[in-house]
């Protein structure tokens, strides 16, 4: 046997067996080695999406956004002063202020808290804008006015520039014990009309209840005084109020002043039974 292995031509065949076999084995182990590579490299980006996936999902898109309402040197002037007027009880200035001023927010209702505007009402005390001519300021509890409150409307009209307003305690967003209502011409008035008109006493849920006092002053500073029983709003009558009727035979009701045998208060036959004395500035997000 011995023999045969020394032969020349059988030791050649031998040698190239054993390189086959050799190459055979190296790239046996290439072909292992470049799978468990590109299983790797297929593993590894499922991982990074599994990683990133819960970060991306963890704050909504939405919760980023931002409400607050970018405010102006001039706008966080503005909003300063009228708090100022809210808080002096100067609703005349407050008027002055506001109807002056060109608001640049379009969108309502929006807050300022004193510190910065929001495009919604937040629990706590501000200005509450539910629109460019109208707002409340005082207490608020879930979008509402809540406690003490005031409300402020300014209107042009042909007579002349007038403020509405109504405070007091407020309750689920409406007007709820003792406060008062009204409206005033503090600018531009032409005529002889009733420049200020005030109606004070207990509301509940915006209509007035029990006696209450009715004062208007006219443009000379003269003011009347009236006091009579509501309720739900209605005029309550009693042997005060005096049956008349007007130049043209139409059946009116009147009630002499506080204190005053010349002025009387009138009202229709309707307009006595109708539910006149009540908040004139409704909240309108109740």
């Amino acid at each position: 046997m011995f023999e045969k292995w020394t032969d020349p031509r059988k030791r050649d065949n031998l040698r190239i067996l054993l390189w086959i076999g050799l190459i055979t084995v190296l790239l046996l182990l290439l072909s292992m080695a470049g799978s468990f590579r590109n299983g790797k490299r297929y593993e590894e980006p499922v991982r990074d999406v599994e990683k990133a996936e819960p970060k991306a999902m963890a704050v909504p898109l939405s919760e980023t956004l931002s409400d607050e309402i970018s405010l102006s040197p001039g706008d966080k002037e503005f909003l300063t002063q009228l708090t100022g007027f809210f808080d002096q009880g100067d609703l005349e200035g407050a008027a002055r202020l506001l109807n002056g001023y060109d608001i640049p927010w379009k969108e309502f209702p929006c807050m300022y808290d004193g510190a910065a505007m929001t495009g919604k009402i937040t629990s706590g005390k501000g200005l509450v804008f539910v629109k460019a001519s109208t707002v409340y300021h005082g207490n608020f509890a879930y979008g509402k006015p809540e406690g003490e409150c005031a409300a402020l409307q300014v209107l042009e009209l042909e007579e002349g520039k007038r403020y509405d307003y109504s405070y007091g305690t407020w309750a689920n967003g409406k007007m709820n014990g003792n406060g008062e209502c009204g409206y005033n011409y503090y600018d531009g008035v032409i005529d002889d009309i009733t420049k200020l008109n005030a109606k004070r006493g207990d509301f509940k849920d915006d209509l007035m209840q029990g006696e209450i006092t009715y004062t208007s002053t006219n443009t000379e500073g003269g003011a009347s005084v009236w006091q009579f029983q509501v309720a739900d709003g209605v005029i309550i009558k009693d042997d005060r109020w005096i049956k008349d009727t007007d130049s043209s035979g139409a059946v009116i009701y009147k009630l002499m002043a506080k204190d005053d045998i010349v002025h009387a208060y009138a009202l229709g036959e309707n307009a006595i039974g109708e539910d006149r004395w009540k908040n004139l500035i409704i909240f309108p997000y109740v």
